[in-house]
This record gives C-alpha cells, structure tokens and sequence, in this order.
C-alpha cells in the first residue's frame, strides 16, 4: 500500500515537472502570428486606437447630453429659516400723536417652504439644430475610427513585413554560413594532409568572418523591427514574438482587386469622407448661429407650499390652521427675444464661414495630392513586380552557379576563390531579391489604400 501511494506521488512530481517545462519552453518560443492575426490583435490592443474607438463613445454621450435639454426638466427644493433677528419696518403713525412713526414686524420667527415645478423648451432653433450637428459629429467620429483602422492595418503589416524581412536574411546568412563552414572544414583538412594550399583555406576564413560579423549586426535589427510591432500591436515589447508568414506567400495572397486598374476615384477616399463631412458640419453650424437670432420659449408649471411661524413646532401635532401649510400653484410661458449681443452671433457666423473655406481649400489640395498618390503607386508597383521578376531570375542564375562551382570544387577542379566569389554573389542575389520582394508587398498596400480600399485582406 505505501509502495503504490509513493508511486502515486512521483508520478504527480513527474506530470508537474513536465507542464513547468513545457511552460517554460512555450515562453521562451513565444506567440506566433501571422500577419492577419497580428492586424486583429493590434485592433484590440492598440490604445491609439481604442482611443479613437472612446471617442465615438463620447460624441453619443454629447448627443445624449444636448437631448435631454429638450426634455421636461423637473426641479424640487426645500427652504427653512430661523430669523435670528427678525426684519420690520417702520410705518407713518396712522393713529395720529407720537411717536410719528411706528416700528412693525410682519415676518414670523420661522418660515417654511418646499416647491416642485417642471420646465419645458417649446421653441429654441438652436437647440434642434445642435442636436443635428451633434449626430453628424457621432458619424464624423466613427468615420474617423475607420481611417484609424486603415492606418493602424497598414502600419502593423509595414511593422511586419519589415521584421519578416530582417529574420529571412538571418536565414539567408546562416544557412550561407553553414555551407561555408563546411567548405572551409574539408579545405582545412585537406589543408591539413598537404592536399590544398593555405591561401584557399585562409580565402574561406575570411568569407566565414564577414558572414560572422553580419549575422551579429543582424541579431539586433531583428529585435529592433519585432518590437516595432509590437509596438504597433499594443503588445509588450518584452513579450517574445514569432511571424508565421512568408514573404512570397503573402506577396502571391495579397489582393490587389481594383488597385491595378485605372478606376481611380477620389471620393473613395476615407480622407475625402472626413473632409466632406467637415464641410456639411460648417454649413450645420452657420444655420445654427442664424437661429439663435430667433426667440426663445420656454413653458413651466410650478408649485410650492410654505408656513411661517412664531415658535418652532414643525413636529408637533394639532396646530391652529395660522401654522398651516399654503399651497400656491401656477404655470406660465417664458419668452426670451434677442435684441443685441454685441454682434457676437455676426462673428461666430464669420468664423463658421472662414473656417469653411480653409476645408475647400483642403479638398481641392488633397484631390490633388491624391491623384499623385495614386499615380506613384502605381507606378512603384508596377516598377518592383517587374524587378522582383528580374531578381528571381538573377537568384536561380546565382544559385545555379554556386551549385556548379560547389560541384567543380569538390571535384577537385575549383578554386576556392571561385567558391567564394559565387557565395559572395547568391548572397547579393538572395538579399536583393528579397529586398524586392519586401518593397512589391509594400508598393501593393500603398496602391490598396491610394484608390481607397478599407481592408489589406
């Protein structure tokens, strides 16, 4: 019984030890995305954004707040006094003689009052058309969230296919390394029986050096363009990260879908919705400054109660009606008619109209900065597909010349200065066409969001 509660008992030891590792080795490796989960996470954890996101939030509040103006607005209130020193006045003796006037106090010790009354604005132009400007600024702020998202896709997938970039040349780089490793381990030995010559061998050290050196400059971009996502992600720069994508496949997934073509529009541009609403704003508010010379009603019912006393005896029963409490009722209507303020209304009216034409002014500068946005997109795209093209051919060329003098060399017949002149350019192949690569998915974004397409997916 003891020997099978101790097996019990180490077999539990076992179970945890092996989660605490596999636990730790899942914290080392880090979390994987790829591109598409990096966008969907920087969308949920990019404070920027949800900045942006509180900010439709808040224009609703407004439009809440500015309704309820509009409503029926019912106040309650209570007043008690106790005259430490009771006010009179003084009244022309009527009774005739002296003295010639007569001091009397018509106010009691304590007084008493409680009062409901309900208002509601019948007519204020300003108010319905506020209410207006206030829902179209609830649109412009969610018009706003839209551009932030383009924005926050388009600088996480940069931020990624930068990182991506930077970690596929310290693949290029090591497995370069580890081929001239090799090379130079059969040149030593054969360097080492009297077979090869010191130069070929000391040739292979320095191109192994060189390659050395770089690996170590690139470690650190790595790290410095990962964190750049992370950055861009919302996520802790001190969280370990792993991309899953490939540049060529998403080069080949990304869809260009009208972005090639020549149906070009500027009004599918978010920018351009910002701009318009803007000015359909402008027009909201002049017509709200024009009402206010318009007058304002008001209509408002209200009723109270009050008691004045001698003594202080609100908590006592059976009193003669003088301690009663009187009601008084009314209702009425408030008419407020705006006769001169100074011209103030004259000023915010030619502010809204100055204002205006700064956002014409914009519109005309951004359809033009637009189309030029636009042609050079499409320009640079079509510049680096056809590059990209090139460079694939110039790296099968250089591989295929690595693998033939790799060939000659282990034959025998080849120099070691051949070998490291053909790594030297596969290299060159491998990092420019990767390059190119890079700057063909990059061109394919900035065409996407040049004609005004809202996703990168």
């Amino acid at each position: 019984m003891k020997k099978h509660t101790t097996t019990n008992h180490m077999r539990s030891v076992i179970l945890v030890l092996a989660f605490l590792c596999i636990a730790k080795t899942q914290a080392q490796v880090g979390s994987s995305f790829s591109l598409k989960e990096a966008i969907a996470y920087a969308e949920k954890n990019n404070p920027s954004y949800q900045n942006v996101q509180t900010d439709v939030a808040i224009a609703k509040q407004t439009v809440s707040t500015i309704q309820s103006s509009g409503l029926p607005q019912v106040n309650a209130g209570a007043t008690y006094n106790d005259y430490l020193q009771i006010p009179g006045s003084y009244v022309k003796n009527f009774l005739g003689g002296q003295p010639e006037y007569l001091f009397f106090r018509f106010q009691q010790k304590y007084s008493a009052s409680a009062n409901i009354g309900l208002n509601q604005l019948l007519f204020d132009g300003t108010f319905f058309l506020g209410l207006k400007a206030a829902k179209d600024y609830v649109n412009l702020s969610q018009t706003l969230v839209s551009k932030s998202q383009i924005d926050l896709q388009n600088n996480v997938a940069k931020s990624y296919l930068l990182a991506l970039t930077t970690a596929k040349n310290m693949d290029l780089i090591n497995a370069n390394l580890n081929t001239l490793e090799k090379s130079l381990a059969d040149v030593t030995a054969l360097y080492n029986e009297g077979f090869a010559e010191k130069l070929d061998m000391q040739r292979l050290q320095l191109a192994v050096s060189n390659l050395k050196i770089q690996r170590e400059k690139l470690l650190n971009a790595i790290e410095m363009t990962k964190n750049l996502l992370k950055l861009q992600m919302g996520m802790d720069v001190n969280t370990p990260i792993v991309l899953t994508d490939e540049l060529e496949t998403l080069n080949s997934n990304l869809p260009l879908a009208d972005a090639a073509s020549n149906s070009f529009d500027v009004k599918n541009r978010i920018e351009h919705k910002l701009l318009n609403q803007t000015l359909s704003l402008s027009f909201l508010d002049e017509k709200r400054y024009k009402t206010g010379y318009l007058p304002t009603l008001v209509g408002f019912v209200q009723h109270q109660r009050t008691t004045n006393r001698s003594v202080f005896n609100f908590f006592e029963g059976n009193l003669p009606v003088n301690n009663s409490f009187v009601p008084a009722t009314l209702w009425g209507l408030n008419l407020s008619v705006p006769v001169f303020d100074g011209f103030r209304k004259h000023s915010q009216i030619m502010d809204v109209r100055l204002r205006r034409e700064k956002t014409l002014n914009d519109i005309r500068n951004f359809e033009n900065a637009a189309n030029l946005e636009y042609t050079n997109a499409k320009m640079s795209y079509e510049i680096n597909l056809k590059q990209a093209a090139e460079l694939k051919l110039n790296l099968d060329l250089a591989k295929e010349i690595y693998d033939k003098t790799n060939i000659k060399f282990n034959e025998g017949v080849g120099s070691t200065l051949e070998i490291v002149q053909a790594e030297t350019e596969l290299k060159t192949a491998q990092t420019n066409y990767l390059n190119a690569l890079y700057d063909l998915v990059v061109s394919k974004l900035d065409l996407k969001k040049a004609i005004g397409e809202t996703s990168i997916n």
